[in-house]
């Protein structure tokens, strides 16, 4: 109970005090405070202060606007931005033996300084010891030596890795039964293979195998025909399953087909994919067989689709049957440039196609 008391009467000496020193600041300021006592705790009201107190505050504003720097410096010469501090890679290339060396092979250093943290470890490389290894290392793997510039630009992090996990990896597409030939096609068109290890690599052609259906060979063709779809989201693969299946229609057995046939559409952007599928189909009135059999078709970029088509409308030959006389196969579409098409497949002339373009 003395503890709790003497606590009680330090509270009203402080606030006994706090309210002592803003009467004084405030008499100082031509400002009038009272205190009153409402339950037993000290409330300090402060009146409006009077026109003289606004004169002197105004009085006050010329003198403090002398430190803003934007008053001082009307054209905002001396207020700087703050940035995150930037390193150029490309400014230390004549100081820096490896650069020039990277850049001799082909690298886009430039295109380094992109990634955040190569500059942090890949000026401590040394291009004998670390870099020439892995250079014989692809090489003989069978990556083109003209191909290394571009592989290097793309997946710098591969010259942190050490040459036994290289060769382990090599090692495990081979216990899978890709020939040479499959590694060195694996490794040319998709250089970031290298960074997954065995087992990521392993669990990813596990999920395309049951998810397609596929055998073996099936597995490796598609692995090898387009090895960044191992390489890619899972959760893409399964988005556009859903496409294929949902929103264009196609069965299980038809989208196998097409992964065979075109695995590049799986890394296609799935919106532009089906409303590219939804004018072949509703207004070209092109059926699934005939996607099925030229699938390249879904590649083909929207406009230059409907150019060609509308032409041919204009001209009374879009007839894309096989069974009918006067057929446009849709790889004559998608197909050769502008003059070819226009002359040999909708009878005209260029001029002509030109002309009609304009008006869409």
């Amino acid at each position: 109970m003395l503890r709790h008391s003497l606590r009680f009467k330090h509270v009203k000496f402080l606030l006994g005090y706090t309210t002592i020193r803003n009467q004084a600041q405030c008499a100082g300021k031509g400002v009038v405070a009272s205190a009153v006592q409402q339950n037993n705790l000290p409330v300090i009201f402060f009146q409006k202060p009077g026109p003289h107190v606004l004169d002197d505050e105004l009085q006050l504003i010329p003198s403090q606007e002398i430190d803003n720097p934007l008053v001082v410096d009307s054209s905002f010469e001396g207020v700087t931005p703050l940035f995150s501090p930037s390193f150029n890679l490309a400014s230390l290339v004549n100081k820096s033996e490896l650069l020039q060396l990277m850049v001799k092979l082909g690298v886009s250093i430039h295109q380094w300084e992109r990634k955040t943290d190569v500059h942090s470890w890949v000026m401590a490389l040394d291009f004998k010891k670390d870099v020439q290894p892995i250079i014989q290392f692809l090489v003989d793997q069978g990556v083109a030596s003209d191909s290394l510039g571009l592989f290097f630009t793309k997946n710098p992090y591969i010259l942190k890795s050490s040459i036994e996990d290289l060769e382990i990896r090599i090692n495990y597409l081979h216990s899978k039964k890709f020939s040479s030939e499959m590694i060195s096609r694996i490794l040319s068109r998709n250089p970031h293979w290298l960074l997954f290890s065995p087992e990521r690599i392993d669990n990813r052609l596990g999920f395309v195998q049951q998810t397609f259906h596929l055998t073996g060979d099936e597995l490796r063709a598609v692995a090898t025909k387009e090895s960044r779809l191992i390489t890619s989201s899972l959760q893409g693969i399964k988005l556009m399953n859903f496409g294929f299946k949902e929103e264009m229609g196609f069965e299980a057995h038809q989208i196998k087909e097409l992964l065979l046939a075109k695995p590049k559409l799986w890394l296609m952007n799935k919106s532009m994919l089906v409303d590219r599928f939804d004018y072949l189909h509703n207004t070209m009135k092109m059926d699934y067989e005939s996607v099925l059999r030229f699938p390249a078709v879904l590649t083909c970029r929207g406009f230059r689709i409907k150019q060609r088509h509308e032409f041919l409308c204009h001209l009374n030959r879009a007839q894309y049957d096989p069974k009918l006389p006067r057929y446009v196969s849709p790889l004559q579409i998608i197909s050769d440039s502008d003059t070819y098409f226009a002359v040999h497949i909708a009878r005209s002339s260029i001029q002509d196609f030109n002309d009609f373009c304009k008006t869409m």
